[in-house]
């Protein structure tokens, strides 16, 4: 037990706030247990209350629990302190929901105990792991978008702590989302079967399957959350983590074609074709998430640009960022899966065409919120580069196509035109450039101590 950890159980758990649980939550289950109303039952209600203190409050805690001592001026001291970044995350995550937990834990043996009685123990046990997986997940992840935002060094107003918890209960969201899914008969599962989920062409019960992901995916935030407490902390992070997760995230997903339509499959798409698909379009989408998330720093880049021109070609790949490492991997991916294509399909296949077009685009995005680094701080860099892909994907092609000129649009994002390479050709032509006016900018940007 830290010292972080034991601070905040003196200071979330007092005689005066448990003794007060205690005696609502008594009240309350005594309260269900004599309502004799359909639903109404100590269960039900503890479970609607593990929702509300542990998910929601809790994730309102875990925010808080990084920026709330910023605000007080208290965190510069805590980050001079002799604790390592192991003994300050556990210390942050849960001692700051200590309480959350303490009122959640009761919660969970009251629905454990009735489900053990009425649905046999192993269904208890599920249910158990997945409460916990829930509540643990989003947690996490209120904190880890925090410690992104305070690694970005914005304000933390209410609205912004709002928006970590609301990350935070997204990720709630799709944990019982997916969880619900995996119900015999469920619309998700009803595809293939309804009581397995099939993955890399094997059954799996769904449930089952299902637990150990979150268990798996619990284990990924914790360790995204560690790793933005060492940078906060002033340490340095390799590269080899996040190739891991990148390796792992693309097995992972690829592995769910099976749920992939009929159709895709009676175009040529074969399972191979597939899980390469799949394991771009994973890729692409972390490539634009992080690309947003990332501080992205000029003086940075110019270390990157150094490298590589001095021929140190190692240190600049051990420095390269998460973008800039999910970019290449997007790129290697549908690099391949156009490979893979061209040897199924017919040269003039618009499938191949379509995906090398959207590796083009994506250059071009990504491009653009470098670019919009160079030119503005580093928030209106990303509000930014925002507005420009909103502009470049709906605003400008909505108004070309109220035009009558929907053959413009393959200036924009991928489009199936004949020829059919001239939509790829368009997008690299414009990635190139843009990545091209970027890596100028960088080499011509002073860096920020120097600015004025």
């Amino acid at each position: 037990m830290g010292p972080e950890f034991r601070r905040n159980l003196w200071l979330e758990l007092s005689t005066q706030r448990m003794v007060l649980a205690l005696i609502l939550l008594a009240l309350v289950f005594f309260a269900a247990a004599l309502s004799g109303r359909d639903g109404v039952t100590p269960a039900a209600v503890a479970t609607f209350l593990y929702y509300m203190v542990v998910v929601i409050w809790g994730t309102r805690s875990a925010a808080l629990a990084v920026v709330g001592e910023i605000r007080d001026r208290t965190w510069d001291a805590q980050r001079l302190s002799s604790l390592g970044a192991s003994q300050m995350l556990w210390g942050k995550l849960f001692g700051s929901t200590v309480y959350n937990w303490f009122i959640g834990g009761i919660c969970l043996a009251v629905m454990t105990v009735h489900a053990a009685v009425h649905r046999g123990p192993g269904a208890a046990l599920m249910d158990l792991i997945y409460y916990l997986a829930i509540g643990l997940i989003a947690q996490a992840m209120a904190l880890l978008a925090s410690l992104i935002a305070v690694r970005r060094r914005q304000s933390h107003s209410r609205t912004e702590i709002f928006l970590y918890q609301f990350a935070g209960l997204l990720a709630a969201v799709a944990v019982f989302a997916v969880w619900e899914a995996a119900n015999p008969g469920a619309a998700l599962l009803a595809k293939v079967h309804a009581d397995v989920v099939p993955w890399w062409g094997e059954d799996f019960a769904a449930r089952g399957f299902l637990l150990v992901s979150l268990a798996v995916f619990a284990g990924w935030t914790l360790l995204g959350c560690y790793r933005e407490m060492r940078l906060e902390l002033q340490m340095q992070n390799g590269p080899l983590v996040w190739l891991a997760f990148l390796a792992f995230i693309g097995l992972y997903v690829a592995g769910f074609d099976a749920f992939l339509s009929r159709d895709s499959l009676a175009a040529g798409w074969d399972a191979v074709a597939l899980r390469l698909g799949l394991a771009a379009s994973t890729y692409a989408t972390l490539s634009y998430v992080m690309v947003l998330l990332d501080p992205k720093d000029r003086v940075h880049f110019r270390w990157l640009g150094t490298q590589l021109v001095s021929g140190r070609i190692g240190a600049a790949l051990m420095g390269l960022d998460s973008f800039m490492m999910s970019y290449i991997a997007a790129f290697l991916s549908s690099a391949a899966l156009v490979a893979y294509l061209l040897t199924r399909l017919p040269p003039q296949s618009a499938s191949a065409a379509l995906v090398a077009a959207g590796t083009g685009f994506l250059t071009r995005d990504v491009a653009i919120f470098v670019v919009m680094h160079t030119r503005s701080a580093r928030q209106r860099g990303d509000m930014s580069a925002v507005i420009a892909l909103f502009a470049l994907y709906v605003l400008v092609p909505s108004i070309l196509d109220g035009l009558g000129m929907a053959r413009a649009l393959v200036l924009f994002y991928p489009q199936p035109v004949l020829p059919v390479w001239l939509s790829p050709a368009i997008a690299w032509v414009e990635g190139l450039a843009v990545a091209a006016f970027a890596t100028r900018r960088i080499a011509l940007t002073r860096a920020p101590a120097a600015d004025g």
